[in-house]
């Protein structure tokens, strides 16, 4: 079992690309929170821990993409946690240092705002 770590995540309705697929133009994903570590995807086909993703999406404010490989480290379901959104922790295995600055400050506004999640899931 993968431990999670204890992050400050912005909860975030981002929509993200996965850029492996043939249809990457389409968004296959809303984000659920993001972090500067990684992103929570709402989904209820996950993929499986270990499963590596090019993925894109664009923070609220911003107009600029930001590419990343990801990770799925941890998955969350109807049976494990029924009140909670289903889906997948994505980790930023590869990401530009300067994106993973502008989530890290887009996560830091969202502080000063309340709008964020600390727990470990």
């Amino acid at each position: 079992m993968v431990e999670r770590r204890r992050t400050v995540r912005a909860i975030a309705r981002i929509e993200v690309f996965d850029k492996g697929a043939r249809r990457e133009r389409v968004p296959l994903y809303v984000s659920g929170n993001v972090s500067s570590g990684g992103i929570f995807l709402i989904t209820q086909e996950p993929f499986a821990p270990g499963t590596n993703l090019k993925i894109s999406f664009t923070l609220p404010g911003d107009d600029q993409p930001i590419e990343s490989m990801g990770q799925v480290v941890w998955l969350r379901d109807e049976r494990t946690a029924p009140e909670r959104q289903p889906g997948m922790g994505v980790q930023f295995m590869a990401i530009a240092r300067e994106d993973q600055e502008r989530v890290r400050e887009f996560v830091h506004s969202q502080i000063e705002k309340g709008n964020v999640e600390q727990d470990n899931d």
